[in-house]
């Protein structure tokens, strides 16, 4: 036998070897059990969480958020009044103009006293933003947690080939609570575009800020995951202790690069926006209709869904959900960045058709989403949900609304819908972060509440789907047993035959990822 032929099996021995040690979680640390406040009712953030509920303690109050700058206030306003606590959780956290101002807000509040705790997922931390989270995660009020991650020793390739079956399973929930007083859920993440911050791209978002009991369920979600084995601690890294003394200049930077942006343009459109006074003074100001009451009720999927557990095994937040969906008697409104419902999906939503209920979704277009992969799962469909009388409209990339402030100063722009929002008969919705996707169904863990508030899931409603429709989407319908593309621009209708403001190459690229096996993945 041959030196090479003994020799090459030895090395892929190794190599195999090596890359499955890269991928294990570690597991040799004393994982140190941590629990939301519940005692903050006496926070200025407390009282007036009780003045807002108008000794109504069994309902829950809310308002919406659909404007990036008013989304990004709201955070900041919460936080220059938070005493206690602050808990986030996130898919996405960026270290740009968003990730930064709200880090260093965070680790001013650590030095007066107030407990910071972070659970990020790992998918997307880049280095300059682990490099900040480790540098704070050494303050002795920062606990900084990493969920899922790909290893202790931070390189990421060879665990994704490794452990693809656990690497893929991605924590996709938000939630920011102050106090355990006030709490934000949506689809948003901490990132520029989600915040009218960026003058080349917007995602159309939508979040509910909210007191009440919501805001303990938030809580309850949040420590479940915050002390689920699968959220590391930042100390665990390899890579942590040479942060170790990096916290003062970290402090340093971030207070630096904060007076950097008082000129900013963006900082400029925050000026101008009132919902840092709405929060002064409560949650909507002195406009008693803009707040929402009524029953909230917070879903997720259980952190062993991260294990591979099915949907029998353990709790699916799609299970949750379908327990309001099966109620439905006239009308299901879907808006959905990655609509991906599938061969089973569509035979559903076709279904609910033939038994009378009126049934629209709102997508993304080809030229606006930044998912084609994702796009090419409902294009296998769309004929047929077409076909079965399912409403189809897709959003414009350059759709203009006071939801994309920052768009106005660049020719550039594009918008882009990311919201994920359903609702029921018009009497209950869904807001949160889950796509009508195989993955958010399957495969990442999900969150959101669902609120039984007839008026809340009209406004939304007929905001969406009777008021701004024809101008921010076009309408697809079938034409001759062909799918067409109808844009109304003032009162003219153009029919597209291809799918509008779209090159040859984006649609071959659609085209081509439509026929890969990959939609169970989507």
């Amino acid at each position: 036998m041959s030196f090479k032929r003994v020799y090459q099996p030895l090395c892929y021995f190794f190599f195999v070897v090596s890359l499955s040690a890269c991928s294990m979680l570690p597991t040799d640390f004393e994982q140190v059990a941590s629990h939301a406040y519940s005692d903050t009712e006496q926070t200025w953030l407390g009282k007036t969480a009780s003045n807002i509920q108008i000794d109504d303690s069994e309902n829950s109050a809310m308002y919406l958020i659909s404007e990036g700058t008013d989304a990004f206030l709201t955070r900041m306003a919460l936080l220059s009044k938070a005493e206690r606590s602050v808990d986030v959780q996130y898919f996405i956290w960026k270290a740009d103009i968003i990730g930064k101002l709200l880090m260093d807000k965070m680790i001013e509040l650590a030095d007066k006293g107030v407990r910071v705790r972070l659970l990020l997922d790992d998918l997307n931390i880049d280095s300059e933003t682990k490099a900040i989270l480790f540098a704070m995660d050494h303050h002795e009020l920062i606990d900084v947690r990493i969920y899922n991650p790909f290893s202790s020793s931070g390189y990421k390739a060879p665990a994704a080939l490794a452990d693809t079956a656990r690497i893929n399973r991605r924590m996709h929930n938000k939630s920011f609570t102050v106090d355990s007083q006030y709490t934000i859920v949506g689809g948003r993440n901490i990132e520029e575009s989600y915040f009218s911050a960026n003058v080349r791209s917007n995602y159309a978002d939508l979040d509910i800020v909210a007191v009440g009991p919501v805001v303990a369920e938030v809580n309850e979600q949040f420590d479940i995951y915050f002390n689920s084995p699968f959220a590391i601690p930042g100390y665990i890294f390899d890579d942590h202790k040479s942060h170790k003394d990096a916290l003062a200049q970290v402090r340093q930077a971030l207070s630096a690069y904060v007076l950097s942006v008082q000129d900013s343009d963006y900082v400029q459109d925050l000026r101008n926006t009132s919902m840092y006074k709405r929060i002064e003074s409560g949650l909507a100001g002195d406009n008693e209709q803009l707040i929402y009451r009524g029953k909230a009720h917070v879903i997720y999927d259980s952190p062993d869904k991260t294990l591979g557990k099915s949907e029998l095994e353990t709790t699916y937040l799609i299970t949750l959900l379908r327990s309001h969906a099966n109620k439905i008697e006239h009308s299901l409104e879907l808006i959905s960045p990655y609509f991906v419902p599938g061969d089973k999906g569509t035979k559903h939503l076709v279904a609910l058709v033939e038994q009378g209920i009126s049934v629209r979704v709102i997508t993304n277009s080809l030229a606006s989403t930044d998912g084609i992969m994702a796009q090419s799962g409902y294009a296998r469909q769309r004929y047929n949900l077409l076909k079965g009388g399912v409403e189809l409209y897709e959003l414009k990339p350059k759709a203009k609304s006071k939801a994309s402030r920052s768009l106005s100063r660049s020719a550039e722009a594009k918008s882009a819908l990311h919201a994920k929002t359903y609702i029921f008969d018009r009497k209950e919705v869904y807001i949160g972060s889950f796509n009508f996707d195989p993955r958010s169904a399957n495969i990442n863990t999900e969150l959101g509440v669902v609120c039984e508030i007839p008026a809340m899931a009209a406004y939304i409603a007929t905001e969406l789907f009777d008021k701004n429709l024809k101008a921010a989407a076009y309408q697809v319908t079938l034409q001759n047993d062909a799918v067409v593309w109808l844009e109304t621009i003032d009162d003219d209708v153009i029919v597209h035959d291809v799918q509008p403001e779209t090159s040859w190459w984006r649609r071959f690229n659609l085209s081509l990822y439509s026929i890969l096996p990959i939609e169970s993945q989507l």
